[in-house]
């Protein structure tokens, strides 16, 4: 219908346009004109109306062409290829945008908010999209359309106006090294992958980059890596101890009491302690093995003896204990690990060294907690004193554990969140799991139950040698020296108890502190009758457990 009627106007218009057009001599005649002629002019007059519209188009086109042209000449910053990730960019100071978008991260601690940090005073913005940029964008996407050609410095508020969203990176130049920073457009991810030409001492720039965890840090592997190959030697084992001053005593005693029943080489060689205080570095340098202390890891870390099971300081060793075990298996190397509360027997490597032993199929082998409570089912490990094999299995476990912080912190020890590690992984990887048997590595579970007691009588009259005895089930360090004392295996000087050996050891050279701590023969002294000992403690003691019997009869 609309076209019918505007087809009529138009005709009418030409027919009113024709005979106005016309001149007097020719108007008697220009009524009389035929339908065909009335058609023909109406097509011309369509041809020509096309004509001019299409040179209207083509001139808009070319205006913005011209435009597109004249923009493209300028030089952009970057390059159309990564427009979507840089297609233009700005300055900001850093003091102001650091207080602007406040995410609580500090500045350096020698810097406060108003100094300049020389090198890193600026934030560099780049902008993903037109409409992201700043309301005035002049030299934001081109080096040529501002008065000089140098990336606008602006305000965080005028910079940032037009952003949805911002992603803020925080870097540092680690004391100038060759950094690159690659942003690569891709699947997001908010976290930083990092490659280093590492040589796991230093970095080698002939060595192609490979990936790395984040954190990896030069100077601290720089330092351990050497002393972690050192100690493992040909067998590929460490055996990793942790150790604050508070506990400083029961780790003289493992070291005194190995060097007195003939295991201080293997000792000296194999062991390697993190100290967490500067007082057990000098006790570990005085006794002449092998430690490692870093005062930004372990600034924080108490130096005073747990009082009680999952208190503050347990629990903050518990952690510690986690990380250690991590970094030297991801090393590449097997690692024994082992609380300070115990004593050998006999020299538990062999064990499990021997390839023919049905023990040597398993990844990871913990001692018998004894607990048989949920919270550590199904394999009730004592994570005092367990060995690791290192293959990707274990890696991947350890590597877990370390982000469970949370719940070692909830739990008060990395126990339970250990157990439930080994189980889930057990079925998600296959990670071979073993309880070591009880009477070949007993605990705290054996010397203070009861039903053990005929078990403990072979042991302290040697009819029976296990590997060792861990002094777990303890409630303090106060009762597990008094304990180890009764049982023949204290080696530890009075003068180096409850830090004493600090003092000593800097005072000391070479290795003369083993001669000021080290008893060559056990230390024996009775303290409570119903709890295991080397001799009978009759009349010599008390009882200690509510309704407790003695031990010797």
């Amino acid at each position: 219908m609309l076209f019918l009627v505007a087809t009529t106007c138009f005709y009418s218009g030409v027919l009113l346009g024709m005979k106005m057009n016309v001149t007097p001599s020719e108007q008697s005649r220009s009524t009389t004109l035929s339908v065909d002629e009335v058609e023909a002019e109406v097509l011309r007059r369509l041809k020509l109306q096309q004509k001019e519209d299409n040179t209207k188009i083509e001139a808009g086109s070319n205006k913005e062409k011209d435009a597109r042209k004249k923009s493209d000449d300028h030089e952009r910053r970057f390059p159309k290829t990564i427009s979507k990730i840089a297609y233009g960019s700005a300055l900001v100071g850093k003091n102001e945008f650091i207080q602007q978008f406040d995410y609580g991260i500090p500045k350096p601690p020698s810097k406060r908010s108003h100094e300049k940090d020389p090198g890193k005073d600026d934030v560099l913005l780049l902008y993903g999209s037109q409409k992201s940029l700043p309301d005035d964008n002049t030299g934001i996407v081109h080096t040529n359309d501002g008065p000089t050609s140098e990336i606008p410095h602006m305000s965080a508020s005028d910079a940032t106006k037009n952003c949805a969203v911002l992603n803020v990176i925080y870097t540092d130049t680690h004391g100038g090294e060759d950094q690159c920073m690659a942003i690569v457009g891709n699947y997001e991810s908010y976290h930083i992958q990092r490659w280093l030409r590492f040589d796991g001492t230093n970095v080698d720039k002939s060595i192609p980059l490979h990936a790395v965890g984040r954190g990896v840090q030069k100077e601290t592997l720089a330092t351990l890596t050497p002393i972690a190959a050192s100690c493992a030697g040909d067998d590929n084992t460490v055996i990793v101890m942790v150790c604050n001053t508070g506990q400083s005593d029961l780790l003289i005693n493992f070291f005194c009491s190995a060097d007195a029943r003939g295991f201080g080489d293997v000792v000296r060689k194999k062991l390697l302690i993190f100290a967490t205080d500067e007082g057990v570095l000098e006790i570990a340098k005085g006794l002449g093995v092998n430690v490692f202390y870093d005062e930004k890891i372990f600034e924080t870390m108490p130096e005073e003896e747990a009082k009680r099971y999952g208190d503050r300081a347990f629990t903050q060793m518990m952690y510690a204990k986690i990380v250690t075990v991590q970094l030297i298996n991801r090393m590449g190397y097997d690692v024994l690990f082992q609380d300070v509360d115990l004593v050998w027997y006999q020299n538990p490597l062999p064990f499990f060294h021997d390839t023919e032993s049905p023990a040597h199929d398993f990844d990871i082998l913990f001692q018998d907690d004894g607990a048989r409570s949920l919270r550590y089912a199904p394999y009730s490990a004592n994570t005092g004193f367990y060995y690791v094999r290192n293959n990707d299995k274990t890696k991947f476990l350890f590597r877990s554990l370390l982000f469970l912080g949370d719940m070692v912190l909830s739990m008060t020890s990395h126990q339970q969140a250990l157990a439930a590690l080994l189980d889930e992984h057990s079925s998600l990887t296959g990670l071979r799991v073993k309880t070591l048997p009880g009477i070949e590595f007993p605990g705290g579970y054996h010397y203070h139950r009861k039903k053990e007691i005929d078990f403990m009588r072979d042991i302290a009259t040697g009819k029976h040698i296990p590997y060792l005895l861990h002094m777990s089930w303890t409630t303090n360090k106060s009762n597990k020296l008094l304990f180890f004392q009764q049982m023949g295996l204290w080696y530890t000087n009075e003068a180096c108890e409850s830090g004493g050996a600090v003092n000593l050891a800097k005072e000391s050279t070479g290795t003369s502190l083993q001669q000021k701590c080290c008893s060559a023969e056990p230390l024996i002294s009775c303290h409570y009758r119903d709890k295991p000992s080397i001799q009978s403690c009759h009349g010599q003691g008390k009882n200690i457990d509510a309704n407790g019997k003695p031990f010797w009869k």
